[in-house]
């Protein structure tokens, strides 16, 4: 069935240490120690959320990431768009079939993640932190 993948599980897990770091200056090492998570994961999740508008980060001395926007303003999809790309929950969704022309339930799926879409939409960081 359908499954969040474990980068975006610790994705959530860094935007919410940060959420409750209460807008000061984290760097990814704290959090990876604390959560006990991989460092050079994490980095790559970063950098993916970074590029994606949803944190940002200081360098230097003191520097560390924050959010760049308020947690009620990020939704569940924005985080796993930003982690995952754009994926559905079957390849043909997104992406190019060669059966496209003989399918018989494409439309079934397309209403699927329509609609599991619109839930994520609904989702935001703050509800889940």
């Amino acid at each position: 069935m359908f499954k969040i993948t474990r980068a975006a599980e610790y994705a959530i897990l860094l935007l919410i240490s940060l959420e409750k770091n209460q807008g000061k200056l984290l760097s990814l090492n704290k959090i990876a120690k604390k959560k006990a998570l991989p460092l050079k994961f994490l980095e790559k999740i970063a950098s993916q959320l970074k590029k994606e508008g949803i944190l940002s980060s200081k360098e230097g001395v003191g520097g560390g990431y924050y959010l760049n926007k308020p947690v009620e303003k990020i939704t569940l999809f924005e985080i796993l768009r930003a982690i995952e790309g754009k994926k559905g929950l079957v390849s043909c969704i997104h992406g190019d079939c060669a059966l496209e022309k003989c399918c018989d339930h494409r439309k079934v799926w397309e209403r699927l993640q329509k609609k599991i879409s619109n839930e994520f939409k609904k989702i935001k960081l703050n509800d889940l932190v």
